[in-house]
């Protein structure tokens, strides 16, 4: 099996490593979407976005603690796809993602695929089982957030100036984004 994976182009073995940190989140996937969140935070996020969607605004017409992005993602998804717990946990699964793959990139250039597999593992074991599928504002901060360093650190190594460009602006959005959110 080793000496499959070493014949294995660096693309391919990345596609690998990736492919593993995906079944250890699909693992306890159908537990989550079917355990109760934090009823607080949970029903939060789900009012919150409809109230959007009926023209309300935070911190004016109801009181919310964190920056608009969480609810105007959340009040997008809604809108294409109606208001549903399904709905809210995917947005958060997609968030919880963000900061597991976050944490692979960051530790995947200098320590390699074995540590950023082993990084994000940890990662996934320490936010999923108490966090579960919230979509909560502070996870899509630090998502962005950490993903907005990893575009900031590539660019510094780019071998094109169009490529270090490129990934300078996506780290600025992503950065952006973040505050969007404010954690």
């Amino acid at each position: 099996m080793l000496r499959r994976l070493h014949s294995l182009t660096p693309r391919q073995r990345t596609l690998v490593a990736v492919l593993a940190l995906l079944v250890v989140v699909a693992v306890p996937l159908w537990g989550l979407l079917r355990k109760q969140g934090p009823p607080m935070e949970e029903g939060f996020m789900l009012v919150f976005a409809e109230q959007f969607l009926h023209g309300m605004v935070p911190n004016r017409d109801f009181l919310h603690l964190y920056g608009p992005g969480g609810v105007w993602v959340l009040a997008g998804v809604f809108k294409v796809f109606g208001t549903s717990l399904l709905a809210e946990r995917l947005v958060g699964l997609a968030q919880l993602l963000g900061i597991i793959f976050g944490v692979f990139v960051l530790v995947l250039r200098p320590w390699g695929r074995t540590l950023a597999v082993v990084g994000g593992t940890i990662t996934a074991l320490i936010i999923l089982p108490p966090i579960g599928l919230t979509a909560l504002a502070w996870n899509g901060a630090v998502a962005f957030g950490l993903l907005g360093i990893a575009a900031g650190i590539g660019a510094t190594s780019a071998r094109t100036t169009r490529g270090a460009n490129n990934l300078a602006l996506a780290s600025g959005a992503l950065f952006g984004l973040a505050i969007l959110y404010r954690p």
